[in-house]
């Protein structure tokens, strides 16, 4: 397993980004079954996070400045390298360099996992592309 790697989206090379889109599709849209537009103009004001294994990108997030926080997207996980703490580890690097507070639209099933990180829920559900979504946000002084 390599270590994280970070880039901008203008640093992201041609293949880099391809496999990023790949993995993105490959689980939010195929392997969830929710056809909705995966490219959405924020990638290229995002910075990308990653970690490799010898398949290539085991796992994926962005991360979005916004005015008064930062928003947390895409957490993926090819199914082949999940339970390894991959998104964990990901989150945490993210939380450990930024100042926060970092908020997210997390699929409702993968609540408890959020949790877990020091998110708390900050609305009521909602569906996002048919899919039931849940807001959530974690302030930098929470603790886990």
């Amino acid at each position: 397993m390599s270590d994280i790697q970070a880039a901008s989206f203008a640093e992201l090379s041609t293949d880099r980004l391809y496999s990023i889109l790949h993995l993105r599709v490959e689980v939010f849209v195929v392997e969830q079954e929710c056809a909705y537009s995966e490219i959405d103009n924020l990638d290229a004001q995002a910075t990308h996070y990653w970690v490799d294994d010898d398949a290539g990108i085991a796992s994926y997030l962005r991360l979005l400045h916004e005015d008064d926080c930062y928003r947390i997207g895409r957490v993926v996980t090819r199914m082949d390298a999940r339970s390894k703490g991959l998104s964990k580890r990901l989150m945490h690097h993210v939380m450990s360099i930024t100042e926060g507070p970092w908020v997210l639209s997390a699929q409702s099933y993968l609540h408890d996992w959020y949790t877990d990180l020091g998110f708390l829920q900050t609305g009521p559900e909602f569906l996002e592309d048919g899919i039931p979504h849940i807001p959530m946000l974690r302030e930098p002084n929470s603790r886990v």
